[in-house]
């Protein structure tokens, strides 16, 4: 069982939830105060081009709109239609450009362009007036990622910040509105909203990603690789990208699926105050604070500071509590021709062993609490980040453009492996696990980018140099006797389990590892007239690694440097069909240099290549508020190591394969109605596989699916109030290995969330898989199966002040 059996108790938590569900009814009525609102008007104005717009919407309210014809000529308006504020109808044309409203504090309201497409502040206004009562907006840039489902652009796709629409690849952007809407509490939980994108958990409490069937190796942050899958804290996160097909050019280790990109809040040039506050199950408490704004007249200089705080008593199912600590502060300064941000984060926290059972006889067991580990067995981390963009305008449209990041990393794991059990529960075999791990990395990418035309060309240009360095050091620990017959332990008495010894510190080197990548990058991204846009682009990629291995007696062996080099070339095309629909197509390819043995020849294994062909359609539907994508995708991956699980090692290389087709819809159904939907389908198939060793693709579904939609009242005494529901549901695979396999049943899980968006703050009460389902992630093994996320409950409460 998971739980108490005592579902009625008292909790703190559920305390605050009756609390927080009967104040709601009361908290609409305060609100709504006539004298309190901003004047509104029905606006129905068609699409047309974006100064044409303006003037309408200025002639219809009386208000003055500043711009610069010349700046918005070039743009087509969204189309606005319903009740709203005059700052409302902008933010709904402006919507899909590179254009934000500036609303001064004495009320001028100006269109200037946006120095960063994401650096901008939270704000209240809407473009249909769809999610947020009336309020008065004072020195606010408005963005499409803070108000909708479906931005439109994306800084990690190509370096530039190109319109998705125009983008020949398939691209999952989760905005701001919908990590909040969903209740994200971390990177795994955002990502719950890409139905490409598969995880798992691993016994050492390691969490694993897939994109389209394909392991995920880093991910990246502001388009910096990170050494590994970690990145900032949700805390300071403003969108991810899920970035599908081998993205050599930005990430140059991208497998075939694709990449993660992480994008981090920025400074901002106005006031920015939030405060919020989250409880959870397992007496979890959170406080977190983002403060942004100007530290000078001009707003030349500015400021964002995140931090957050996380402290939980227990942990799913029965372990010991968890924590998490997070600061991140940020400046950026901005002249007429110069840029500049700088920004520091530290996190420092501990998380629990997963929740997990195993298998016999091709069964998986039910056990108590689902917990195979101590109750103090976990994972302590901390990591130091330092970072820094540049941009300096140069003659005409050319640009030089830096970015560089150090990340200090240290891992401490402390946990009890069960590597055998009898049929009635009983361990034969159990040995500790006891790791110290470090990692340093130090990344940076510069490049050169310009515009220029030739006839009815034009051409976006850049010419780039990447370079990363990492170092990694691991302590273990091994000690005689140690490991072996513990008779007291068994599964199905969990406190059995806490008998096993406390686990001892590292007690010696066992390895310290480098790798370097290099890179040279050509690209050209042109609009051939109005309608054709081709992206070509290659990378020439090396890489560099060795390594020092260590034994607990003292010996220690270094292997030769393993280099491997290789021109990577990237190509794509769209054609606007219509303003409504784009057709795209891509071959997209991927290099990763290997520092794998094989066992069987003492030799280091070739390096990881691969290809992608993509084909799709995109379209903006319902006057641009909703996004589809479809699309239909071949993925190949050549030298990957063929691991042996009887042996436990590497014997070889095999290829992987994977096709299928993928859609995602995003954005607004109707005023107040957003919905973010996906679909992927994939086929996997293993030639050269040696007969006996673990399926890579054994833990992947073939299909998976997810949605979350949200309503919110638009009118009338209780406006602002609303609901949601999201579905994650994924086909059966075959888990284990061919000798000692067994069925992983497909399953559901289901989120509720109702909600009230007032003035000055919002609250929220969410339940994740509210049925309780028992569901489980992939595993290659019957010895761990870990488990998905048990029903948990979140109240969210943000203060804008």
């Amino acid at each position: 069982m998971k739980k108490s059996n005592s579902r009625y108790a008292l909790t703190p938590l559920r305390i605050a939830m009756v609390f927080a569900l009967g104040a709601i009814p009361p908290l609409v009525l305060a609100q709504e105060n006539p004298a309190s609102t901003v004047a509104r008007e029905h606006y129905e104005i068609p699409a047309a081009p974006l100064n044409t717009m303006l003037l309408n919407i200025a002639r219809q309210s009386g208000r003055v709109i500043s711009f610069e014809p010349t700046l918005v000529a070039a743009y087509q308006g969204r189309a606005v239609h319903g009740n709203m504020t005059v700052e409302q109808a902008i933010a709904a044309c402006l919507q899909g450009t590179e254009l934000v409203l500036d609303v001064t504090a004495n009320g001028t309201l100006t269109v200037t362009s946006a120095p960063q497409v994401l650096n901008v502040a939270p704000t209240n206004i809407t473009a249909t007036d769809a999610q947020l009562p009336s309020i008065a907006v004072n020195g606010s840039a408005l963005s499409d990622d803070q108000l909708y489902y479906n931005p439109s652009n994306s800084s990690g796709v190509s370096r530039t910040d190109t319109p998705l629409k125009q983008t020949a690849q398939s691209v999952d952007v989760l905005s701001a509105k919908l990590l909040q809407d969903r209740q994200v509490t971390n990177l795994s939980d955002a990502l719950k909203s890409s139905a490409g994108v598969q995880q798992t958990v691993g016994n050492r409490g390691n969490v694993s990603y897939t994109i389209r069937g394909f392991d995920v190796q880093n991910t990246s942050t502001n388009g910096i690789p990170n050494p590994g899958l970690n990145g900032t804290p949700i805390q300071g996160v403003e969108r991810v990208e899920v970035i599908k097909g081998p993205d050599s050019i930005m990430s140059g280790s991208s497998t075939p699926g694709g990449t993660i990109n992480i994008v981090r809040k920025a400074p901002v040039k106005y006031d920015l105050r939030t405060l919020s506050l989250e409880m959870a199950d397992y007496g979890e408490l959170k406080q977190g604070l983002d403060l942004g704004g100007a530290l000078n007249e001009d707003r030349s200089l500015s400021y964002r500071l995140n931090l957050s705080n996380m402290k939980s008593d227990n942990a799913t199912p029965d372990f010991d509590g968890q924590r998490e600590v997070f600061v991140a502060p940020a400046l950026a300064w901005e002249g007429d021709h110069t840029r500049l941000t700088v920004g520091a984060e530290y996190s420092n926290g501990r998380q629990a062993g997963p929740s997990s059972t195993v298998a016999f006889d091709g069964k998986i067991q039910k056990i108590p609490n689902y917990r195979i580990f101590r109750k103090d067995d976990g994972f302590r981390s901390e990591s130091k980040t330092g970072y820094y963009e540049f941009s300096q305008d140069l003659i005409d449209n050319w640009s030089f453009n830096s970015k560089a990041t150090y990340v200090d990393q240290t891992a401490n794991l402390r946990l009890w492996q069960l590597f055998e059990f009898n049929r009635d529960g009983s361990v034969p075999y159990a040995s500790p696990f006891s790791a110290l791990t470090n990692t340093k990395s130090w990344s940076m990418q510069n490049d050169i980018r310009g515009k220029v035309q030739t006839g009815f060309i034009k051409h976006k240009l850049l010419i780039g140099v990447d370079y990363q360095h990492i170092v990694t050091v691991e302590d273990d620990r091994q000690v005689a006797g140690e490991a072996g017959f513990y008779p007291q332990v068994n599964l199905y008495n969990p406190d059995s389990l806490d008998s096993l010894p406390k686990i001892g510190a590292p007690n010696y080197r066992s390895s310290e590892l480098r790798t370097q990548q290099r890179g040279l990058i050509l690209q050209d991204q042109m609009d051939i007239g109005d309608r054709t846009h081709v992206l070509l682009a290659a990378k020439k990629a090396k890489w560099i690694s060795d390594g020092t291995f260590y034994s607990s007696d003292g010996t220690s062996s270094t292997s030769d440097p393993a280099v491997a080099e290789k021109w990577v070339p990237n190509f794509g095309i769209s054609f606007d069909v219509t303003p409504q629909m784009t057709v795209y197509a891509n071959s997209l390819h991927g290099f990763t240099g290997s520092s794998a043995i094989d066992n069987t020849t003492k030799k280091l294994l070739p390096p990881l290549t691969s290809e992608s062909k993509e084909v799709g359609a995109k379209f903006s539907l319902l006057d641009d508020t909703l996004t589809l994508t479809t699309a239909y995708f071949e993925l190949q991956q050549n030298n990957v190591p063929n691991y042996d699980p009887v042996i436990r090692k590497t014997i070889g290389t095999q290829s992987q394969l994977s096709k299928g087709y993928d859609f995602t819809l995003t954005g607004e159904l109707v005023p107040g109605w957003n919905i973010a939907a996906g679909y992927t389908h994939v086929k996997f198939s293993e030639p050269e596989r040696v007969e006996g060793t673990a399926s890579a693709f054994s833990t992947q579904p073939g299909d998976s699916a997810t949605l979350w939609t949200s309503y919110e009242l638009q009118e009338g005494r209780y406006k602002g109030l609303g609901a949601g529901v999201g579905i994650a549901a994924f086909s059966s695979v075959i888990g284990g290995t061919p000798s000692d396999a067994y069925d992983l049943p497909g399953g559901a899980s289901t989120d509720l969330s109702v909600f009230y968006h007032a003035k000055d703050y919002s609250l929220t009460l969410g339940v994740k898989n509210i049925f309780d389902r028992t569901l489980y992630y992939g595993s290659t093994t019957s010895t761990f199966i870990p488990l998905r996320e048990e029903r948990n409950a979140r109240l969210t409460f943000v203060y804008n002040f």
